[in-house]
């Protein structure tokens, strides 16, 4: 390896490092979003019974419950209710890590000194920090991504069909974990198609200079795909209908994009929450030096000679799927911030190219055509350096504050219809009326809300299952309420207090509240046989 291939994975490697050390602390700090909790609960499923299947109008793909396994396994977890936040946050963590590590694979194609920033960029990125401790699909789908891209450049530098193999495994995964990966399919196309034809325009030639797939990786590719995609989807055959539902779910999800409704946002949603968000007066958040460099890197990848080929090709294909995937994404109605990371991590790809291309601008001079003097290029060369150096500083800085002081607040651009941090305090009283209880973990809890009422059922897991029910109409739950004996704790929330106060007895403590989501708060009802000693235990500690 030559010095510099040394240097580009050595810095990598304590990108990497440094990256882990900045995601790990924490993780069971922040309450689970519903959505976590949900993922959590399908994963539960899967541990406990080693079946999992495919949910067409729900959910989304295999590849996240099935890679949370190794998890679960090494911490000796046998249980659902013997897991914890960490077990299932530390799989993003992973595979946020191993964005910069697959930065190893494209370095020649971005340039190495881009490589490296780019990895500094993907390092203290609010967004990407965030949701990479955030048990959801999203970074998964990105680091797969980024896998298929990788490998199909190493292909087409190598010819090699392994790559094309690994291309196509990359390619399933995507499938294999969330239903958006069409668009990111539908970029690649776009822009492959806008770069043969902007590079035809500008340089007069076609840039397919070994690049024809062979129709044996051709083959490699599609195989491993459908592998990979048939074989999580059917849970290795025990679900044969999963990989149809897999497919018949895009005429659901089609639908849900198109739609008004309260995840319905503006066209502009997601550069807002990147360029400029202000919740509150003294915050203001900005990924804006990510998004400029971006573009710069662009446009040099779009100049005849700013880059040298192949590192100009490549990056020209970037900013056009990056561009495709993010129009695709603004044009969807139905958007949620999380979503952003797609076309996101595209940027932050480009911003190291731009970054590194301006410094290489003002601090290299290039012979025979430079007529700057040394004094004149340093008197450039400084300024621009600092601005780049407090750029990374803020963004290293506003990632403290939206990570570890924010990470549940409303004033967080990426905080979406978030729990409340209150809902800790509801889980250690159901605990601690569980100690209390004769019943003990089979105390039983009714959840009467139309509210959607995840996370609840992960800060009851440890609760018997059987003893927890949940209903979304009231008049339901009054009638099969009648038909059991009195519920140990009921959970509530005020739009059907009513209709709940009508059909019970007075025998009920009803002085609790938590919050559930902003705006959304929860009656808690207990037995008043069981409220007493409960007071008279929580008194005495």
């Amino acid at each position: 390896m030559k010095r510099s291939q040394v240097l580009c994975v050595a810095c990598l490697t304590l990108l990497a490092a440094a990256a882990f050390a900045i995601r790990l602390p924490r993780l069971a700090e922040r309450p689970m979003h519903g959505d976590e909790a949900n993922q959590a609960a399908k994963t539960g499923i899967l541990l406990e019974t080693g079946e999992y299947r495919y949910d067409p109008v729900e959910h989304h793909g295999p590849s996240l419950y099935w890679l949370t396994l190794p998890s679960l396994w090494l911490q000796g977890r046998t249980e659902f209710a013997q897991t914890i936040e960490t077990d299932y946050r530390i799989v993003p963590v992973v595979f946020g890590v191993g964005l910069i590590l697959l930065l190893w694979l494209v370095a020649d194609g971005l340039g190495r000194g881009a490589a490296v920033l780019a990895g500094v960029f993907t390092t203290i990125s609010p967004a990407m920090v965030f949701y990479s401790r955030y048990y959801i699909q999203e970074t998964l789908l990105v680091f797969f991504a980024l896998a298929a891209l990788a490998a199909g450049w190493r292909y087409a530098r190598s010819q090699n069909v392994i790559w094309a193999v690994l291309c196509g495994t990359a390619v399933g995964m995507m499938h294999a974990t969330k239903e958006t990966w069409v668009l990111s399919a539908a970029a690649a196309g776009l822009g492959g198609a806008l770069f043969l034809a902007w590079t035809r325009w500008r340089e007069g030639t076609w840039p397919v200079a070994r690049t024809d797939w062979q129709p044996r990786a051709l083959i490699g590719f599609l195989a491993a795909a459908c592998f990979v995609t048939l074989v999580l989807y059917s849970s290795f055959n025990r679900n044969p209908r999963g990989p149809l539902d897999s497919i018949l779910a895009y005429a659901v999800y089609v639908r849900r994009g198109s739609e008004a409704g309260i995840h319905s946002h503006p066209w502009y949603y997601y550069l807002e929450l990147l360029l400029a968000f202000r919740p509150a007066k003294g915050f203001f958040w900005s990924e804006g030096l990510i998004v400029a460099l971006a573009v710069i890197g662009a446009m040099a990848s779009l100049a005849r000679g700013a880059l040298p080929a192949p590192q100009r090709y490549f990056c020209r294909f970037l900013a056009f799927y990056t561009l495709s995937l993010t129009a695709l994404y603004a044009a969807v109605s139905y958007k949620t911030p999380w979503c952003l990371l797609g076309f996101f991590h595209g940027m932050i790809l480009l911003a190291g190219v731009g970054g590194w291309y301006i410094l290489r601008l003002v601090w290299v001079s290039r012979r025979g055509t430079d007529r700057r003097s040394p004094w004149f290029r340093l008197a450039a060369a400084i300024p621009v350096t600092a601005v780049l150096v407090v750029g990374v500083l803020h963004l290293g800085r506003q990632c403290h504050w939206l990570n570890f002081r924010l990470a549940a607040d409303n004033r967080n651009p990426y905080v979406y219809a978030h729990t409340s941090s209150s809902i800790k305090n509801l889980a250690r009283t159901i605990e601690n009326l569980s100690e209390v209880s004769p019943r003990g973990r089979h105390l039983t809890i009714h959840v009467v809300t139309p509210e959607n009422y995840w996370p609840l059922p992960w800060y009851v897991r440890h609760i018997d299952p059987q003893a927890v029910g949940y209903w979304q109409d009231a008049a339901a739950w009054a009638r099969d309420a009648a038909a059991l004996s009195a519920p140990d704790v009921i959970v509530l929330t005020p739009d059907v207090q009513d209709q709940v106060d009508a059909a019970l007895p007075d025998a009920y403590n009803r002085q609790m509240m938590y919050g559930l989501r902003p705006d959304v708060l929860l009656h808690v009802y207990v037995l008043e046989d069981l409220w007493e000693p409960f007071v008279a235990v929580r008194s005495n500690r």
